[in-house]
């Protein structure tokens, strides 16, 4: 949808959280610790290890010079967005950064809040459920028109999810929803 869709009543409440944050920090503590063996390559005592040896200084220099622009790279492309939700009587609005969407309440027949939950002990083949709100759209185009914002289940074949970065987020907006509409909580 375009940049436009952004026009939510200004006094409704506004459930935000931000992505990318750890992403970030790995990226600045890669570039720091690396950054510094860089610029400071005889700083400790030399490795009596046959192969530390034949690795001369500037060799090293350039190799930690060159996983500390990794780092730098890896932090520039991560840098954290904030995704806000508001909900009202249109529908969902989310925005993060330049990118907005409007899941109005005429394209869903349902929505549920869904709690993460571990991997079950014992069986190889279970995954942790991550945090999420699951929509039961009303037509089959509703992941093709929101694809920046929703997912589709491999399993439940007419379910898109919308995940969330914790369970208090999901619980936030699940409380807004039953606020506009009680009628779509499942």
């Amino acid at each position: 949808m375009p940049e436009q869709t952004w026009f939510p009543d200004p006094e409704t409440p506004v459930v935000e959280y931000r992505s990318g944050r750890w992403v970030f920090i790995g990226g600045l503590a890669m570039f720091i610790v690396f950054g510094l063996v860089a610029v400071f390559p005889d700083v400790g005592h030399p490795s009596a290890s046959s192969r530390a040896k034949n690795f001369t200084p500037t060799a090293a220099s350039f190799l930690f010079g060159a996983l500390a622009l990794s780092g730098l790279l890896v932090m520039m492309g991560s840098v954290p967005r904030m995704h806000r939700f508001v909900v009202d009587q249109r529908g969902l609005w989310w925005r993060a950064g330049r990118r907005s969407d409007l899941i109005a309440w005429e394209e869903l027949r349902a929505v549920r809040g869904r709690e993460p939950r571990p991997p079950v002990k014992g069986d190889p083949n279970s995954k942790p459920v991550l945090p999420a709100l699951v929509f039961t759209p009303a037509d089959g185009r509703f992941a093709t028109r929101h694809s920046a914002l929703v997912k589709p289940l491999p399993d439940a074949d007419p379910e898109v999810e919308l995940r969330l970065p914790n369970i208090a987020t999901v619980r936030q907006l699940t409380q807004e929803m039953a606020r506009v509409r009680p009628d779509l909580l499942r």
